[in-house]
């Protein structure tokens, strides 16, 4: 397989592992600590974690990237 793609699809897994941990860890909180039900909101639930994924992956991508060069 190509570069690439392995590297695009890690990113779309790492998003992927990003927004469930983000809901899961949000339904145990609001649930079993907190006590106040668990409503779903697709901006707080989907893209709020969507984009710090995106950012956190990219920022390793860069950092590894640039570890690499420097060795």
């Amino acid at each position: 397989m190509n570069k690439t793609i392995k590297t695009v699809l890690g990113g779309v897994l790492f998003v992927i592992i990003v927004i469930g941990l983000w809901n899961l860890f949000d339904f145990i909180w609001k649930t079993w600590i907190n006590g106040s039900g668990y409503i779903f909101s697709s901006t707080y639930h989907i893209l709020y974690p969507l984009g710090i994924g995106v950012v956190i992956y990219l920022i390793l991508f860069v950092v590894n990237t640039v570890r690499r060069k420097n060795k």
